[in-house]
């Protein structure tokens, strides 16, 4: 009974935290109408530093996830579904690498984005 209690203490702690990382990053991130304003009115350093920082985070979360599909493609070639055969870019390890490489790419562009805005924002200081 002592150890169920310990549990459900411990997994309500978990939530309560979970929640608010979450709430925090919410906060930050950018809704896509607020992007696309932001991205066709910046003019002020201010502006540019928000996209910067906008651009770097979905860098960052776009490297994430690629990071998630380079692990399933390990656990899909040490246990390769049936069809992988068949249909290696379809199915398992294949596929998981293929998202893992576009991912990548769409970081190493938002990186590029995020240099972009960093250097508008010091132009915009002068």
């Amino acid at each position: 009974m002592k150890r169920l209690l310990k549990i459900a203490v411990l997994l309500f702690a978990v939530a309560v935290v979970a929640s608010q990382i979450d709430s925090a990053q919410s906060e930050k991130h950018l809704s896509k109408k607020e992007l696309k304003a932001l991205i066709a009115g910046a003019k002020t350093k201010s502006d540019h530093q928000r996209l910067a920082a906008y651009y770097r985070s979905e860098s960052e979360r776009l490297l994430a996830e690629a990071k998630e599909h380079e692990e399933m493609a390990d656990v899909y070639h040490r246990n390769p579904p049936m069809l992988a055969s068949k249909h290696p870019m379809a199915v398992g390890e294949g596929h998981c690498r293929y998202v893992a490489e576009r991912l990548k790419e769409a970081a190493l562009k938002t990186q590029a984005l995020a240099a972009m805005h960093d250097k508008l924002a010091e132009e915009a200081a002068q």
